[in-house]
């Protein structure tokens, strides 16, 4: 017993830990897209109602930190800011410089003000001289009566919360004429890059049967027949079997050159000349009533292109645009729109039972947070006039 009591008093006298107790780190502006003063006063805003939450009051184990940060300006383009809120815990920061710092990558949330990223919308996405068209991404759930879609991208992405006005959409139904022209223009394109793929299967059908190709055909098949003969030895009939098998297949490659010859049989050109047929055929017909109406897509797992089908088709997915969902009349400065991912990544995992572990709980946060913000009284504060 004695002997412990050196290293009783010695842990008794140990200082704390350096970092402190849990507490928020310095929000910061991320160099070179830094918001205006006027922008970053309003995010700020924002991470101070993050801040006020009871759950946070004080940090639960963690070092939450805000980053903020916006987009190049454009003309008539409403103003683009973003926070990226994050939770460490203890193991993953450190005193540098004397201010409390992370010193590893974490799963943020990712706040987006006044758009949308394309890029996390879906897989199969496609643009015509109006602008983006694309698959409607399922809606996976909600928090609090605003919607989460589907997102594409792998894990970070998963889920897409959208916190708009009231009254305002975030997509909006594609008519079926402007998907059956879009599909049109598609395959004509297709068809006109294939072009070189028609003129190479002539150059091959004519050196194959020149006089010139057919001799070199005829060597190679007695090479390839004298082979077959010399690597052990054979009958006179399965000498003769294999002779006929090699003019078998050797018919048969001319055939399928010939056929590649004409644009209607040939294997790139034709299946594209009837598609566009039927596509063509499909928008011709089609009632002057229906032209307006939604357009609707079947996806084909052996092509990604666009594939217009009637309504009422099994599985066929609506075909969406962005929606206006800024309101022009008010200033490029206003809130109109905010999206939040990563936050359906964190809440899908904690429902498979992620344990509250200090390794897992920013993943626990960033649901916990998020389901705990009013989003209605957000959208009143900060995205109404």
């Amino acid at each position: 017993m004695t002997t412990l009591l050196p290293l009783v008093a010695v842990l008794a006298l140990a200082p704390p830990s350096p970092v402190g107790p849990p507490r928020w780190m310095e929000t910061t502006l991320v160099s070179g897209q830094r918001p205006d003063a006027a922008q970053e006063k309003k995010l700020r805003d924002f991470v101070g109602v993050v801040r006020a939450l009871p759950m946070l009051n004080p940090p639960p184990g963690v070092y939450p930190k805000a980053t903020l940060s916006a987009e190049p300006p454009e003309a008539k383009r409403s103003v683009r800011v973003n926070a990226m809120l994050g939770f460490w815990p203890e193991s993953a920061v450190a005193l540098r410089g004397g201010a409390l710092r992370p010193n590893s990558a974490i799963v943020h949330l990712m706040v987006y003000v006044n758009f949308i990223r394309e890029e996390s919308l879906t897989q199969d996405k496609w643009r015509d001289d109006r602008g983006l068209l694309f698959p409607q991404p399922a809606k996976l759930g909600d928090v609090q009566g605003f919607p989460v879609y589907q997102g594409f991208g792998g894990d970070e992405v998963s889920g897409i919360l959208a916190i708009q006005p009231p009254g305002r959409a975030l997509f909006a139904p594609v008519s079926q004429e402007r998907f059956r022209r879009f599909t049109i223009a598609r395959l004509e394109k297709e068809l006109r890059e294939a072009q070189p793929a028609l003129v190479r299967a002539r150059e091959l059908y004519a050196a194959a049967t020149s006089p010139e190709g057919r001799q070199r055909r005829e060597s190679a098949l007695r090479k390839s027949l004298e082979d077959y003969k010399n690597k052990r030895p054979r009958t006179p009939e399965q000498l003769v079997y294999r002779e006929n098998e090699l003019r078998r297949m050797d018919l048969e490659e001319e055939e399928r050159l010939r056929l590649d010859v004409t644009p209607e049989s040939n294997r790139l050109v034709g299946p594209l000349s009837v598609k566009l047929a039927r596509e063509r055929a499909s928008l011709a017909a089609l009632p002057s009533g229906e032209r307006d109406a939604p357009a609707w897509h079947l996806a084909e797992s052996r092509d990604t292109g666009p594939h217009p089908v009637s309504a009422g088709i099994p599985g066929a997915i609506p075909i969406v645009a962005l929606a206006r969902w800024d309101d022009p009349a008010r200033p490029r400065s206003a809130w109109q729109l905010v999206t939040i991912e990563r936050y359906w990544l964190c809440a899908q995992a904690v429902r498979r039972g992620l344990d509250r572990s200090p390794r897992n709980l920013p993943d626990h946060l960033n649901k916990e947070v998020v389901e705990a913000i009013d989003w209605k009284a957000f959208a009143r504060r900060f995205l109404t006039p």
